[in-house]
């Protein structure tokens, strides 16, 4: 990444990103960001099971 990159320091690997992010949806301003029809509720607890199967599946996705 050079120096005059636009995104140089604004990625998702910035140590503070992940606590703006967990900020960001405890304040509720994620849901403003998707349309109405999206339902709010109903999904998976993020159970450690959970976050394997999907990290996997995410594996197996980029080695496809």
């Amino acid at each position: 990444m050079s120096g005059n990159d636009a995104t140089a320091g604004r990625g998702p690997d910035r140590p503070e990103a992940a606590a703006e992010l967990a900020a960001f949806m405890e304040a509720g301003a994620f849901w403003r960001l998707v349309p109405e029809w999206v339902p709010r509720t109903g999904f998976a607890e993020p159970t450690p099971e959970l976050l394997r199967d999907v990290a996997a599946g995410l594996r197996r996705r980029s080695q496809a």
